[in-house]
């Protein structure tokens, strides 16, 4: 059992949360629900507002739930190698979650972290499963019509990749992730198709988001060992090891930056500006993270989290013979 941490998950984590930073920069300007909003944008932000809708809204978080998956996996590892039983460090990475997620939603409504942290209490069923009834059971919630059900179908997958061992032999995967990356253009077509008004068009948006997020993974995975990725990728990583810390931070900052209590700046920025808001705010990020890992090697959320899920001052596993094998 291999328990190595895979870089490619950190840099891609990393990488998503540019994106989701990006679709979040909408909400948090024009609102959950922006159909009015944004029917008197200029020209200029109304091209950058359609890029937005198509290349990067709905596909990045897919991207961050498949590595949620993916980690669940990887941390289960990492606490049997250490000691018998991790049902009760589960339960508590569960509440820790929920904690987290409750104090979020006071700020944002978009918290994902209380959805993850209640969904993982679904996971548990699936742990001991092999990686074929995985991907079963994932391939057929994602033919149920709720949307908030592709969540689950996201995380049974993520974890069925974890199980193989995905990501850990790039060089011999090469023609996977080739095949995988052709969902690229077929996301972007049925995206651009979604925008046509018809019976199908909710639905060829939300399988275009599914389809692109599992295709910018694999054209990662297809690129990550070329000189130029190879030069961003410590960066994003280190973006993606502080993952945690750096999504709650970009709620703090952005809250301030467009609610009233702050700077007031809802819908004031534009589509395009708040853009180059997001590229500054992300580049500050990764400043902050590289600095930050030559000094400490977790986040502070990191660190609270797992001393909670671990329930020692310093994080680390205790290690028992005894207890159950969940």
């Amino acid at each position: 059992m291999s328990t190595n941490r895979v870089t490619f998950i950190d840099t891609m984590r990393g990488f998503s949360l540019f994106g989701i930073l990006m679709a979040n920069l909408l909400i948090f300007q024009y609102g959950m629900s922006r159909s009015d909003a944004v029917k008197n944008l200029s020209a200029i932000d109304n091209v950058y507002f359609r890029l937005l809708e198509i290349f990067i809204d709905g596909s990045f978080m897919p991207i961050f739930t498949i590595l949620f998956g993916y980690s669940f996996i990887k941390l289960i590892e990492s606490i049997r190698k250490k000691k018998e039983k991790s049902l009760w460090s589960i339960l508590r990475r569960v509440t820790g979650l929920i904690a987290l997620g409750l104090l979020h939603s006071l700020l944002w409504k978009g918290d994902f972290l209380l959805i993850y942290g209640i969904m993982t209490l679904l996971l548990i069923p699936f742990i001991n499963r092999k990686p074929k009834t995985l991907f079963i059971w994932a391939g057929i919630l994602l033919l149920l019509p709720q949307v908030f059900v592709l969540i689950y179908p996201l995380l049974l997958f993520g974890m069925g990749l974890a199980k193989t061992q995905v990501f850990t032999n790039m060089e011999n995967e090469k023609k996977w992730y080739l095949i995988g990356s052709l969902l690229v253009p077929v996301g972007l077509a049925c995206k651009c198709f979604s925008f046509i008004d018809s019976n199908f068009s909710e639905m060829l948006l939300v399988v275009g988001s599914q389809l692109l997020s599992i295709g910018y993974v694999c054209l990662a995975a297809l690129l990550y060992k070329t000189r130029p990725v190879q030069m961003l990728a410590p960066t994003f990583e280190s973006v993606g090891k502080l993952s945690l810390t750096n999504y709650l931070m970009q709620t703090i900052i952005c809250t301030t930056v467009f609610n009233e209590y702050g700077l007031g700046l809802h819908g004031k920025l534009g589509v395009f500006g708040g853009i180059l808001f997001g590229i500054v705010l992300y580049s500050l990020q990764c400043i902050f993270s590289l600095a930050y890992l030559r000094k400490f090697k977790r986040g502070p959320f990191e660190t609270i989290l797992r001393i909670w899920t671990n329930l020692s001052w310093n994080g680390q596993i205790k290690i028992k013979q005894n207890g159950s094998t969940l």
